[in-house]
């Protein structure tokens, strides 16, 4: 697996992907969740940012599901894929001052969404945030290019405790990226808390060796935005240490 660290659209940059370099992670995601920019003004520094470590995957803000949401996606893709960024992935929960949209009508926008990503050679996951696996799979069955975004904290929200797995079991088939970050298992936002492991109840181990015994080796992104740098480069240690292959070196 390629362990990466995500930034905070709400941080500069610069500064976390500096941080990130240097603590040894493989790669950086771009959160462009609170990026008041538009894509083209992006590009020069999204530019000079990979030079620094590579920027493979990216977070897209959430959607309202209409037209001008894709055009702007399809323009982040525009401005980041000749960069190196391979997978953007998106939500299939509304944002929050949209109305509420039904999962078919989200399933044709992701199809358009899709079809352009593929035409520009990168791929798009679908997140879990509290929607059930079986919503999920019916999105991915009718579109059939759509990867899929494990969440391991939100999985978890609401107590779930067997949260990762199932959804693992479920959509494994469809598996292009995990993001890991732990919680005390609350509800919606407020229990989204992106802990470092080990501040709050998950047990992130046990999801994460489930990634690795199904044979998953794509991109594993820690999205921790709580705690230190300290603390984020112990998780990033666990993470080497929870998927070394048996047979590597100790």
């Amino acid at each position: 697996m390629r362990i990466g660290g995500s930034t905070y659209s709400r941080e500069p940059f610069p500064k976390q992907v500096a941080e990130l370099r240097e603590s040894g992670f493989d790669y950086a995601e771009l959160d462009l969740t609170w990026l008041t920019l538009e894509p083209a003004a992006l590009q020069d520094e999204a530019e000079d940012l990979a030079e620094k470590i590579p920027l493979e995957t990216a977070h897209l803000p959430p959607s309202r599901f209409h037209q001008a949401d894709l055009a702007r996606f399809v323009g982040f893709i525009d401005a980041l894929a000749p960069i190196g960024t391979r997978i953007f992935n998106a939500h299939f929960m509304e944002a929050r001052s949209a109305p509420r949209i039904s999962p078919e009508a989200k399933a044709s926008w992701f199809a358009d969404f899709v079809k352009a990503a593929t035409d520009r050679g990168v791929a798009v996951t679908v997140e879990n945030v509290d929607e059930p696996p079986h919503v999920l799979r019916k999105a991915l069955d009718a579109v059939p290019e759509l990867r899929f975004c494990l969440d391991v904290g939100h999985a978890h929200l609401d107590r779930r405790t067997d949260g990762g797995r199932t959804y693992l079991e479920a959509l494994g088939d469809r598996l292009a990226l995990a993001h890991i970050h732990d919680n005390h298992g609350g509800h919606g936002e407020t229990g989204d808390e992106h802990l470092p492991f080990g501040q709050g109840g998950i047990d992130v181990e046990r999801d994460v060796k489930a990634l690795k015994a199904r044979g998953y080796a794509g991109p594993v992104t820690l999205e921790i935005f709580k705690g230190t740098p300290d603390d984020r480069r112990a998780c990033l240690r666990k993470m080497r240490r929870w998927t070394k292959e048996e047979s590597g070196p100790a």
